[in-house]
């Protein structure tokens, strides 16, 4: 029963895990396309 528990507990980590790595290339990402369109508003 406890190695069940503990595996649910790993699975649910590595979803949350997976969706802060998610969050985070979005971020860089949209933060790249600003990047972009301010150079060559400002160029």
């Amino acid at each position: 029963m406890n190695r069940s528990r503990k595996l649910k507990h790993t699975k649910q980590e590595e979803m949350q895990a997976n969706r802060v790595l998610k969050m985070l290339f979005l971020a860089l990402f949209i933060l790249a396309l600003v990047l972009l369109v301010s150079f060559s508003f400002f160029a």
